[in-house]
């Protein structure tokens, strides 16, 4: 049996609302699961794509990833692919190039790579391809066709991806790949990329996004209820396949609650109650919806009611006659085309579109970030 530890958007260097608290909890995540992976006796780990939050790692970042790698001391083969986030920009080095001597990154430049190992006597090829835009479509589907064409000949076939697949994205454009275009003679293809868990039985195997290791927006706080944050656990046994969820117990809670500003303080104080039992102080979103509502009065209100209890909060105000607007319906028409057509300008396009796809679940922090880096681009053209 081969056993496989599957993480991906680690996102190491992130800061959620510039809180250091935040960053921290992105590197406790990291040390929970380097302690679990040696738990599991792992024999080859996986990363698929954003281990760092930036291609420009903090040195606290770099700290923690090489905290993680002594921590295996070589006990698992470690293999990656670079994300969208640590890619390097134009012709720039990827942070991963530091750890070298401890970890092969596979497919950097536009190149499909794989390579053959041993793991208990039993010959294991595992291939990646590192993340390419939607511009590069057509070199992304011809490297994933020569993979598809390697004769796996009895090893087991791990695929490391970091992209968006369309059965998993429900706008036109926000995703790199279709289903079918995926190589369907692995084992087991492991994903990153997507921030929520996803697991579909795939070809001779199992297809899998283990999500982020930590909460990175709010999107991620309902799923992160139901089921957890961590990475994978993946046991390749003769044709069989099983993949395991292992959940991080250090995540820091966050918590959604939608208050009536008529009745604040009161629905504060039920909301304080239930913090009673959280090993760390939550982050708190909260939408406060009403009439006439006094911004100022509300900020302070917050304050002194959260004050000590959480480790921050973000409000938003929402006016009664703001809850009449209607809403699209998802899919009623091409997002993609609507934007294209709007700006006219190809980068533009882009740049909007990188940021819609953020922007339409409420990230605007990776908004920000996205536009910051195109206006860094443009002022050094």
């Amino acid at each position: 049996m081969v056993r496989i530890a599957h993480l991906a958007d680690t996102h190491l260097g992130y800061k959620q609302y510039n809180l250091d608290e935040r960053e921290k909890d992105i590197y406790d995540a990291l040390d929970e699961i380097g302690n679990k992976i040696l738990e599991e006796h792992v024999d080859i780990v996986v990363h698929c794509g954003d281990l760092f939050d930036s291609p420009r790692p903090t040195p606290q970042a770099y700290r923690a990833f090489k905290k993680f790698l002594s921590k295996l001391d070589g006990k698992a083969k470690v293999f990656a692919v670079l994300g969208d986030h640590d890619r390097p920009k134009s012709r720039g080095v990827a942070p991963h190039v530091l750890f070298e001597d401890q970890m092969q990154i596979l497919g950097v430049g536009g190149t499909a790579q794989h390579q053959q190992v041993k793991v208990g006597g039993k010959d294991v090829l595992v291939a990646g391809l590192s993340n390419l835009s939607r511009t590069y479509r057509p070199l992304i589907l011809e490297e994933l066709k020569k993979l598809g064409g390697l004769q796996l000949n009895g090893k087991s076939g791990i695929l490391l991806l970091h992209e968006g697949i369309d059965k998993f994205l429900p706008f036109e454009g926000a995703f790199e790949l279709c289903l079918d275009e995926i190589p369907r003679n692995f084992d087991y293809v492991a994903m990153g990329h997507l921030h929520q868990r996803i697991k579909a039985s795939f070809g001779e195997g199992e297809l899998a996004y283990p999500g982020s290791s930590e909460i990175i927006s709010k999107t991620e706080i309902n799923g992160w209820k139901k089921i957890g944050k961590g990475f994978y656990v993946v046991d390749l046994e003769g044709d069989d396949v099983e993949v395991r969820d292992v959940n991080l117990e250090c995540i820091r809670p966050q918590v959604e609650a939608k208050l009536n500003y008529a009745h604040l303080e009161d629905s504060l104080r039920e909301l304080v109650k239930t913090f009673e039992d959280m090993l760390k102080l939550p982050l708190v979103h909260v939408v406060v919806e009403g009439k006439d509502i006094d911004r100022q009065s509300v900020h302070q209100t917050l304050t002194r009611a959260l004050a000590g209890v959480a480790l921050g909060f973000r409000p938003e105000i929402v006016e009664d006659s703001e809850l009449r607007l209607p809403e699209l319906r998802a899919g009623s028409f091409n997002v993609n085309q609507v934007i294209q057509d709007f700006f006219k300008d190809e980068k533009v396009a882009g740049l909007a579109l990188e940021m819609w796809k953020y922007l339409r679940v409420g990230d605007s922090d990776e908004a920000q970030k996205i536009a910051d880096e195109y206006f860094q681009k443009v002022k050094m053209a």
